[in-house]
Formats: C-alpha cells, sequence, structure tokens
C-alpha cells in the first residue's frame, strides 16, 4: 500500500522545484496509478533513486514542451527553437533538480533517498518499461503543455 505522505511530499515539492528551477508553474492534477508510462511523449528523463523505497522517477513531455520550458529556464538570455545538446543538458538538469527537491521532501518525512544522475531519452514511440507500482502526476505547463511525472516504486 503506498503511504500517502509519499504522495503528498511528491506534490509539494513538484509544485515548488518547477516555479524555482523551469521559472514555470506545473499545475499538477489527480495523481492516478497506472500501468506505465504512455508512448506519447518525445523526451523523457529518467532518474532513479534508493534508499527507504527504490524507484524511479520519469519527467515526460512533448518536444514542444521542452522547448517551452527550456526557454523558461533561460528566461530569454538565448532563445531555444530546438532540442540540441545544450537544451538537453538543461532538460537533464530540471530532472536533477525537481528529483533532489522530492528527495529533501522524502526526506523530511522519514523516506530518505538518494537520487541518481540523469538520463535524458528522445525519440517517438518511447517506451519506458519500470516495475512497481507507478503513480502519474499529470499536469499543465505553460498554461497548454501537458507533462507527466512518474513516480515508479519497486514493491
Amino acid at each position: 500500500m503506498l503511504d500517502v505522505k509519499i504522495i503528498n511530499a511528491t506534490l509539494d515539492a513538484l509544485k515548488v522545484a518547477f516555479v524555482t528551477a523551469a521559472k514555470t508553474d506545473f499545475k499538477v492534477q489527480k495523481p492516478l496509478m497506472v500501468k506505465e508510462v504512455e508512448r506519447i511523449y518525445d523526451v523523457i528523463t529518467v532518474i532513479g533513486f534508493n534508499g527507504a523505497i527504490d524507484g524511479n522517477l520519469v519527467y515526460a513531455v512533448k518536444r514542444e514542451g521542452a522547448i517551452i520550458i527550456v526557454n523558461n529556464m533561460m528566461s530569454g538570455m538565448l532563445e531555444i527553437n530546438s532540442l540540441d545538446e545544450m537544451a538537453l543538458s538543461a532538460i537533464s538538469e530540471l530532472g536533477n533538480m525537481v528529483s533532489g527537491s522530492i528527495a529533501m521532501s522524502l526526506e523530511k518525512i522519514g523516506y530518505s533517498i538518494n537520487i541518481t544522475p540523469p538520463s535524458v531519452i528522445t525519440g517517438k514511440d518511447l517506451q519506458v518499461l519500470s516495475e512497481g507500482t507507478i503513480l502519474k502526476f499529470p499536469g499543465i505547463i505553460h498554461d497548454e503543455t501537458e507533462m507527466g511525472v512518474f513516480l515508479a516504486m519497486k514493491t
């Protein structure tokens, strides 16, 4: 059974971390249990974690959404129109910062975890397999772009 404190700690961290790191609101909708990460996303960041709980954090967004996120992170210093190496590095760093925020939030409620460096994967029809319980935190960024944050925990 999933501890509701884990859900609440993750929700709180997502809301704060996106505003801080991506300079955009992540309007989180109701979390839901899913069987897999849908194959609708073009950009996926995966960060593993272990400790009191083990699993992965998966950040999934469409290419256009990733470009919006990177432009927000750059605060107008540079206009990004494609997902080049620098843009993917920014997406990677966003996943790292948000995951670090989630890790600190979980530690406050007694779930100490360590996170791994991020991996960013791009392409069409990406399939992510993860064992255990998968909780999706669906959200909207920049008032229109769908993004999914998935907390996959080994059971």
